[in-house]
C-alpha cells in the first residue's frame, strides 16, 4: 500500500514544507570550481542552441530579440551544479538543469522533472515518477537511468561537493551523502521513466522532497566516461547540455551567462528569446534597473540598497514589491577559538536594533533565533533566553574581562565582496567590538576564499545571508554537521546535528515542532552563531514584464513559460 501524492496538488506541503538546510544555507555551498572558474575568460559558442532555434523556427530575420536581464549582486563559479559554491550558482545552473521538484515560499512544491511520486506506507522508500515529456537539449528522452547515473556519481568519495543534500538520506550512504562502499547507494530503475529511492531512515515526504529540491539529474549519454578524478573539470561544462529551461549560449565567467529559450521545454513554451544573468554590484542595480540594461532583481538573494528602494518606487518603468522576510543575515564565529561565554559576551554587545534602524531603515526585523517570527516552527519562547534581546556592552565587556579575554589580539570578519549591506553590517559589527575594547579588523574576498578562510581558520568572523521559504524545520542543518563542508564555525559540540536528526526523523508535525524546540533553545544558550536581522524581501521589475510568480524568486524558482514580455 502506499501514499500517492501528486506535485501539483501537494496540499500537505503547505501546512508543512520546509526550504532545506541551506536554502536555510541561502549563500552558499562547498566544492571544488569546475572548468568554468570566475576570472577566466571563456566563452561557449553556443552551436546547440543555434541548431535548435533554427530548427524551432525562432531565429529573428531583421526583428529585435527579446532579451530579459536577471542581475544578482554576487558571483558564481561554475557551470557544474556540483562545483557550485553558493545559491547564485545554483540559479546560474538550474537555468540549465532542471531538479526532481523546485521548493518556492511557505513549502509549496512544483513539479520539474518529476511529474508525481509515492512514499511507502512505512515511509522507507519513495518512487518518482518522471515527465515522459522532459528531454535533453539534444533531443535525447531524461530517463531513470539519468537519475540513477547521477546519485551514483554525486556520491562517490573522489567528488567533493556539498550539493548532494538529497543522498544524505539516501540508503547506502553517510552523513554527508558518501556511498558507504561501492555501489551501496540504494536507487534503482523501476522502469524508463520509474526511480525508487530506499531512505537511511524513515522519513515524512515533505522532509525529503525538499532535498529533491537541490538535486541536479545529469546526462548519462553524455558524461557516462567520466570518472571521479576529472568530473569536476571536464570540458563538457564550458557548453554544458542540460534539460531545462534554458540552453546554454555563451558566458564571461562570473559576470554574465547568455542563454537561448528551449523551444521544446516540458513545461510549456517560453515566450521571449533569450536569457541572462548578470553579476551586477548592489551600488549599480538602481541605475541600471532605471536605464533598462536590468529587468529583475529577484528578492531576498540580492542585497539591493535599502535607501534606493524610495527611489526605486518612484520610477515610472519599474514594479517594486516587498514583504517581511523569513532568512537572514548572520555572523559566523569560530567556535573553537572563542568558548561558549566569549561568544555569548560578543553576541550581547551586538546591537541589533541599530542595524534595523540604520541599514535597513525599519524595512526589516531582528532576529531572535535561528528561526525567523513567521516561520512555522519558531517558537516564541526563544525571546525570553535569546541574547538579541539583551543588548549590554557594559556586561559583554565585565563577560570578557571575568573570562580572561586577550584585549590585545586583534581579529578579524569577513564579508563577500559587492554586498554593501554585509559590508555595512561588518561595520557596525566592528564599532560594537570597539565599544567593549575588542579590535576587529574587516576584509572583502569572495565568496569561495571566505569559506575557505573560515575552514582554515584564517579569519574569526564572517557574515552570511540565508534564504527561507519560512516552513522549513531543517533551515541551517548542514552548518551543524560537525565533518560537512559548512561547519564553517568548527561546531563541535554534537547536539545540533543530533536534533536535525530527530527533526528529519519526526513523520508528525507534532514532533517536528517538539525537536525545532529543544534545538532553538540549545543554539540560543551556546550561542554557536549570531542571528541578525532580516531584511524585507523586495522584488523589483521593469513593467516590460508582467504574469510573474515573483512571490517564489527568492528561492531561485521561476515560471518563465507563464511570463508575458513586452
Amino acid at each position: 500500500m502506499t501514499k500517492c501524492k501528486k506535485i501539483l496538488s501537494f496540499a500537505m506541503a503547505a501546512a508543512m514544507g520546509l526550504m532545506l538546510c541551506s536554502c536555510g544555507r541561502g549563500e552558499i555551498s562547498s566544492g571544488t570550481a569546475g572548468a568554468d572558474t570566475a576570472g577566466q575568460p571563456a566563452e561557449g559558442t553556443g552551436e546547440l542552441a543555434d541548431k535548435l532555434e533554427t530548427e524551432a523556427g525562432l531565429t529573428k530575420e531583421g526583428g529585435e530579440e527579446k532579451i530579459v536581464t536577471i542581475a544578482y549582486d554576487q558571483t558564481w563559479n561554475s557551470l557544474n551544479p556540483y562545483a557550485s559554491t553558493g545559491v547564485i550558482g545554483d540559479t546560474v545552473c538550474n537555468q540549465i538543469f532542471d531538479n526532481l521538484v523546485a521548493g518556492g515560499m511557505s513549502g509549496t512544491m512544483y513539479p520539474r522533472l518529476a511529474e508525481s511520486w509515492e512514499v511507502a506506507e512505512d515511509n522507507s522508500s519513495i518512487i518518482f515518477h518522471l515527465n515522459p515529456d522532459a528531454k535533453w537539449h539534444d533531443g535525447e528522452p531524461v530517463t531513470a537511468d539519468d537519475v540513477v547515473f547521477t546519485c551514483k556519481l554525486v556520491t562517490k568519495a573522489d567528488i567533493v561537493t556539498s550539493r548532494r543534500q538529497l543522498m544524505q538520506n539516501v540508503a547506502g550512504t553517510d552523513d554527508s551523502g558518501v556511498e558507504l562502499s561501492a555501489d551501496s547507494v540504494e536507487v534503482e530503475k523501476v522502469d524508463d521513466l520509474t526511480v525508487k529511492m530506499n531512505m537511511k531512515r524513515p522519513m515524512s515526504d515533505f522532509m525529503f522532497l525538499k532535498q529533491a529540491a537541490f538535486f541536479f539529474v545529469l546526462p548519462e549519454h553524455l558524461l557516462n566516461d567520466l570518472t571521479p578524478a576529472n568530473f569536476m573539470e571536464a570540458d563538457f561544462w564550458n557548453e554544458p547540455v542540460g534539460n531545462g529551461a534554458f540552453i546554454f549560449e555563451s558566458t564571461i565567467p562570473g559576470e554574465r551567462v547568455v542563454y537561448k529559450a528551449n523551444p521544446n521545454y516540458y513545461m510549456g513554451k517560453i515566450n521571449f528569446d533569450k536569457l541572462v544573468i548578470r553579476n551586477v554590484a548592489s551600488a549599480n542595480l538602481l541605475a541600471s534597473l532605471m536605464s533598462g540594461e536590468i529587468d529583475l532583481v529577484p528578492g531576498a538573494r540580492v542585497s539591493f540598497p535599502i535607501a534606493d528602494i524610495s527611489m526605486a518606487e518612484e520610477q515610472d518603468n519599474l514594479v517594486v514589491e516587498s514583504i517581511q522576510s523569513p532568512g537572514q543575515v548572520w555572523i559566523i564565529p569560530d567556535n573553537e577559538k572563542f568558548d561558549v561565554d566569549t561568544r555569548r559576551a560578543f553576541d550581547m554587545a551586538i546591537n541589533r536594533e541599530e542595524m534595523v534602524k540604520e541599514l535597513l531603515g525599519g524595512r526589516g526585523t531582528v532576529r531572535e533565533g535561528m528561526y525567523a517570527s513567521n516561520n512555522k516552527y519558531y517558537d516564541p519562547k526563544i525571546g525570553e533566553v535569546s541574547l538579541s534581546n539583551q543588548y549590554d556592552p557594559e556586561k559583554a565587556k565585565q563577560l570578557l574581562e571575568e573570562n580572561n579575554f586577550d584585549f590585545s589580539q586583534e581579529l578579524l570578519i569577513l564579508y563577500v565582496t559587492g554586498d554593501t549591506l554585509r559590508e555595512q553590517t561588518a561595520t557596525m559589527f566592528q564599532r560594537d567590538m570597539s565599544n567593549i575594547g575588542v579590535t576587529v579588523n574587516v576584509q572583502s574576498v569572495d565568496l569561495s576564499t571566505m569559506m575557505q578562510m573560515m575552514r582554515d581558520k584564517e579569519a574569526d568572523f564572517a557574515i552570511m545571508k540565508t534564504s527561507s521559504d519560512g516552513a522549513n524545520p531543517l533551515e541551517n542543518q548542514d552548518f551543524f554537521i560537525l565533518d560537512g563542508v559548512y561547519n564553517l564555525a568548527h561546531v563541535t559540540d554534537p547536539t545540533g546535528q543530533e536534533l536535525f536528526n530527530k527533526v528529519m526523523s519526526s513523520l508528525t508535525d507534532e514532533d517536528a515542532m517538539k525537536y525545532t524546540s529543544e534545538l532553538q533553545l540549545w543554539q540560543a544558550e551556546n550561542d554557536c552563531y549570531y542571528f541578525l536581522y532580516a531584511p524585507d524581501i523586495t522584488v523589483i521589475y521593469n513593467k516590460r514584464l508582467s504574469n510573474m510568480n515573483t512571490k517564489d524568486m527568492s528561492q531561485s524558482v521561476f515560471d518563465f513559460w507563464n511570463w508575458t514580455v513586452e
